[in-house]
């Protein structure tokens, strides 16, 4: 008896668990350019030639540290100082918001991240931010370029949301799947892949991770409006695809402000006057 009233408990508190945690609409058909003719082609080669194989957060987790050892050789590093306090309390803002979602996708590791994360600024001009298993990375550029916390956590939101939503897991596989098919062992993986995860996603899960990130920036209290002054000054620079690394492959800026936008009046009712 005692056993079936536990068993009936656990079972209401997750079920509890489940009903309370937060489901929004992420309308990817907004991004102009979500998925182009290259992107297809790769996806349709991953799933001719992927395995079963899963890809575990132990992996990715030692990806990440192949990664910030590949940028320490090459950039200095920022892991003290009011800047980096600054990122770093908006990291965790962010994380503690992770669980309050319902899982977006299709990711069974999502949320079990969250002890993992760690932050950092890269001294360098470039107006970027990057992240590969579960290790953020933002440069003095984008940094300086944000004008608010508040453009610094849609960034940074944006960053995690890649390893919730298994974008790294994806393309850690891919790196695996096309290594072995090209007759490179696994090993290859931790001298290369540093460089392969540093470049940008396809635009569709760009566009994926814009949309969540501004899920866990509004929950954390942040002004997610302030996404939309963010991509529209970065659409003001002409040549941004020249200008911007962050840019090579994500959707256009005016596209990223036009679906913020809507996101936030769809999900939210608010009204963005940007």
């Amino acid at each position: 008896m005692k056993r079936n009233f536990l068993f009936i408990l656990i079972l209401f508190l997750n079920a509890n668990t489940m009903i309370g945690q937060k489901k929004t609409n992420h309308d990817l058909t907004c991004y102009a350019n979500s998925l182009d003719v290259l992107e297809e082609v790769e996806n349709d080669l991953f799933t001719v030639f992927s395995t079963n194989e899963k890809v575990t957060i132990a992996e990715e987790l030692e990806v990440g540290e192949v990664v910030y050892e590949k940028m320490k050789e090459k950039h200095t590093i920022r892991t003290s100082g009011s800047d980096y306090d600054r990122v770093s309390e908006i990291m965790n803002a962010l994380i503690k918001q992770i669980s309050t979602f319902a899982n977006p996708t299709s990711n069974e590791n999502f949320s079990k991240y969250k002890p993992h994360y760690k932050i950092y600024i890269i001294e360098s001009n470039e107006i970027n931010a990057f992240t590969a298993g579960a290790r953020i990375f933002v440069t003095t550029g984008i940094y300086n370029f944000c004008k608010s916390k508040d453009e610094l956590a849609c960034i940074i939101g944006h960053e995690i949301c890649h390893n919730e939503l298994g974008h790294i897991a994806e393309k850690i596989k891919k790196y695996k799947t096309a290594s072995g098919y090209l007759g490179d062992e696994l090993g290859a993986i931790a001298n290369n892949i540093g460089s392969f995860l540093t470049q940008p996603f396809n635009q569709k899960n760009e566009g994926h991770c814009d949309l969540f990130g501004l899920d866990l920036a509004r929950a954390a209290g942040y002004d997610a409006c302030q996404n939309i002054q963010l991509w529209s000054r970065m659409n003001e620079n002409n040549g941004e695809k020249d200008i911007f690394s962050i840019f090579s492959s994500h959707p256009y800026s005016g596209d990223r402000a036009t679906c913020s936008k809507n996101h936030l009046k769809k999900n939210y009712n608010m009204n963005c006057n940007n």
